[in-house]
């Protein structure tokens, strides 16, 4: 008897010696995508496309000028949809009009709360467990193990408000697995498929999608431009 309290006592201290806790993990993923030190800027711009051979394929142009200007185009059925955040003030440009002409846009103030979500979107950027406690998120739970696609995978979770994140990185290379998000009661899943690297910084850019609402399988495409990503794009109505 004393033998086996003794064994479980030396497993119980072996597993503790070799759990990891979420930042751990956080920190072998930068590490594994170029370093901690590549992901110091405040300004980028990504494009982000999904495709599922439908009429609702669209794709968005997402720019970040530090935590103060934000922009977002989404294009859709041919037309584009500006949504602008600059310090205080923010609104969405809608286009007007037949299609085969040039569009004239329709501009609408957002309100405090539509602000607020876009300013977030600008915060968690591409990589929202980067900095997650400076970003308002807590980790929930302990760290898990599961397998993906035949990879042993470490999963941490990060809720906000209403707003759950988790996050399943591999094992072996430290590389994000999957992501799923939570929240108004969808829940959105993204598997990457592929990394990409840009100024030496690994980022996922290839993923497939899908999600508990429309269950379409849907592919997306990311591209990161951290050189001059604010030519170009306004911030004035």
């Amino acid at each position: 008897m004393k033998k086996k309290i003794l064994s479980l006592i030396s497993l119980l201290f072996a597993t503790s010696a070799f759990a990891q806790s979420p930042q751990e993990i956080v920190n072998n993923y930068l590490d594994a995508t170029g370093g901690k030190e590549k992901y110091n800027f405040e300004t980028y711009q990504y494009k982000r496309s999904y495709t599922a051979n439908a009429a609702t394929d669209f794709s968005e142009l997402v720019t970040v000028g530090g935590s103060e200007k934000f922009s977002k185009v989404k294009s859709i059925m041919d037309r584009d949809f500006y949504y602008v955040l600059n310090e205080s003030a923010g609104w969405i440009k809608i286009p007007m009009g037949s299609r085969d002409k040039a569009p004239n846009y329709s501009v609408k103030d957002l309100n405090t709360k539509e602000k607020d979500d876009l300013k977030q979107e600008g915060i968690d950027g591409l990589w929202p467990f980067f900095d997650f406690e400076k970003k308002g998120y807590k980790v929930t739970g302990n760290v898990s193990t599961s397998t993906i696609d035949g990879t042993a995978c470490s999963g941490i979770v990060l809720e906000k408000g209403s707003k759950k994140r988790e996050y399943y990185f591999d094992k072996s290379t430290g590389l994000l697995k999957r992501e799923i998000l939570t929240e108004a009661g969808i829940t959105h899943t993204y598997d990457i498929q592929k990394y990409g690297v840009v100024s030496g910084l690994k980022y996922p850019s290839e993923a497939s999608y899908i999600n508990t609402k429309d269950k379409k399988k849907t592919q997306v495409m990311t591209t990161l431009k951290l050189e001059n990503p604010l030519q170009g794009v306004s911030f004035i109505k």
